[in-house]
């Protein structure tokens, strides 16, 4: 590569994206769209294709490969950087996760601890460079500070001979990257994904840690679904100690140039608000399938980010009637992360999440309930009523389960045994259990309306059973005590005659009213 692409971190940077954007195109067309990309740029394209043909595969940190696992460890030998097979310290290393440019991931056996972890070590070519290895420890101390589901925990930062590894959680699934070759994701996915992710990066900058390399590749969606952000290499740290800071200087561009924010492309001081631009870009990638910003080449994807205006979402993704308002308040949200200076952005990323959490919450009370119609039409009253009436029951089950445990009380001097007080105690679990679950899925109706299909389906087993157990000690109480306390008696069996009747019949009815189903 000649000196003057040697001479800026933006060469690199640029280099780096084209040798991973290459890495995605087929084998067969690759040459054709390297073509494209480099232009009359020889220098560039020499480079590119020398990455290309030393690795044939690039991914970020514990990316799964887009090539077999045996290729990377065969090419890895061959350099004599590869560490399969051997045990440093208590992690016996397997096999090659991924590979970078600057070090490799390996999947490890934590021995001592039994567990599965990823570990990043410094390629063998760069274990003498200091410079890179202060980048590498500076990587775990950002990761390693903050402590949120959406972020890939950082275990410790080992140091074997001349091998400095972080240790990290393991996170099996696929990268965004991954999941966008499949076509773009609907709306509620994408929805749901930047409010994970905008969560995820408000507990970053809440401890002042910006990530500045967001992008695809380094965001994995485990088998469970959970969104997992990977990869603070290029972090920056606010009050960092000096060594940290002298590698990210003002004036040192450092990301993917296609998800950089224009003041990091300009080579400034960047706050949390690169972060915003730069999930902004991934939003919008995984809603229309193209980025926002793209061109023909790299020089020109940064031209657009710095002077063009990405066109909506609906000129790629045509809403229907029934998705209009979500494309559109999203197209608003992405437009505002999106903005060319930082302080037209969102003032906070919580700001930025209840954005999201607006949207969310809107969008899923109409999938929630289908037959909601605008007001002043009959079917919305309709709908509307409905909605009131399966609150109002979930509500009034409740407040009736836990007042009959007053008359049930009563069991225990009907028959002064230990039958009576477990019997009031197996009362007591059951009226707990139905009564509370209730309550709970009236509130995640109504402040988590995402979430509240899963809790339904995870609920109702419990529920019922805690119902018809409620029901019986309630008969049996009855029965127990007649002779004793005949009005407590009849009290019992009337309230589990209608119980009966207001879990079996009436609630099932009032759920299908309000939810279609």
């Amino acid at each position: 590569m000649s000196d003057d692409l040697h001479s800026t971190e933006a060469a690199w940077t640029i280099v780096n994206d084209l040798f991973h954007r290459a890495l995605a195109e087929p084998p067969d067309r690759r040459a054709r769209w390297l073509d494209e990309a480099c232009g009359e740029n020889v220098a560039l394209r020499t480079e590119v294709e020398s990455l290309l043909a030393a690795h044939e595969q690039a991914a970020d940190f514990i990316e799964h490969p887009a090539v077999d696992p045996a290729r990377l460890v065969a090419l890895a030998l061959e350099s004599g950087e590869s560490l399969v097979g051997q045990t440093l310290g208590q992690y016996r290393i397997g096999r090659i996760l991924g590979e970078g440019g600057m070090g490799v991931v390996y999947l490890a056996e934590d021995t001592r601890l039994g567990r599965t972890v990823a570990l990043k070590a410094l390629a063998a070519r760069f274990t003498g460079d200091e410079s890179r290895r202060e980048r590498l420890r500076r990587e775990a101390r950002a990761a390693a500070a903050l402590t949120h589901p959406g972020i890939a925990t950082v275990y410790s930062l080992e140091e074997f001979g001349e091998h400095l590894c972080i240790v990290s959680e393991y996170v099996p699934g696929e990268t965004l990257r991954e999941e966008l070759r499949r076509g773009p994701l609907p709306v509620a996915r994408v929805i749901e994904t930047g409010l994970s992710l905008a969560r995820a990066l408000t507990a970053a900058h809440d401890r002042g840690v910006v990530h500045r390399d967001l992008k695809p590749e380094n965001v994995i969606r485990s088998a469970g679904g959970q969104l997992k952000i990977l990869d603070f290499g290029l972090a920056h740290v606010r009050n960092a100690p000096q060594p940290l800071a002298q590698l990210t200087e003002d004036g040192m561009v450092v990301g993917t140039p296609a998800y950089m924010s224009p003041e990091q492309i300009r080579g400034r001081a960047v706050d949390f608000r690169a972060d915003l631009f730069s999930l902004g870009v991934m939003l919008y990638e995984l809603a229309a399938g193209i980025q926002p910003f793209a061109g023909t080449t790299p020089a020109s994807t940064i031209a657009n980010i710095l002077e063009s205006e990405p066109p909506p979402l609906t000129d790629h993704r045509p809403a229907t009637a029934s998705d209009r308002d979500e494309w559109e308040a999203l197209d608003d949200i992405l437009s505002t992360c999106l903005r060319k200076t930082s302080d037209a952005r969102y003032e906070s990323t919580h700001q930025l999440v209840a954005a999201l959490e607006r949207l969310s919450h809107e969008f899923d009370e109409r999938s929630l309930t289908p037959a909601h119609t605008p007001a002043g039409t009959r079917r919305g009253h309709q709908s509307a009523v409905a909605l009131w009436w399966w609150q109002f029951h979930q509500g009034a089950t409740s407040i009736v389960y836990f007042a009959m445990l007053i008359p049930l009380w009563f069991v225990r001097e009907s028959d002064r045994d230990a039958f009576g007080l477990g019997l009031f105690l197996v009362g007591l679990v059951a009226a707990l259990i139905a009564g509370t679950l209730r309550l709970h899925l009236w509130f995640t109706f109504r402040s988590y309306p995402s979430e509240w299909p899963a809790q339904r389906r995870r609920t109702a087993t419990w529920i019922r059973t805690a119902d018809v157990l409620f029901v019986g000690v309630q008969l049996i109480a009855a029965a127990t005590m007649f002779t004793v306390h005949a009005h407590v008696a009849t009290l019992l069996v009337g309230a589990a005659v209608a119980e009966l009747l207001a879990f079996a019949v009436i609630e099932p009815a009032t759920t299908r009213a309000a939810f279609k189903g």
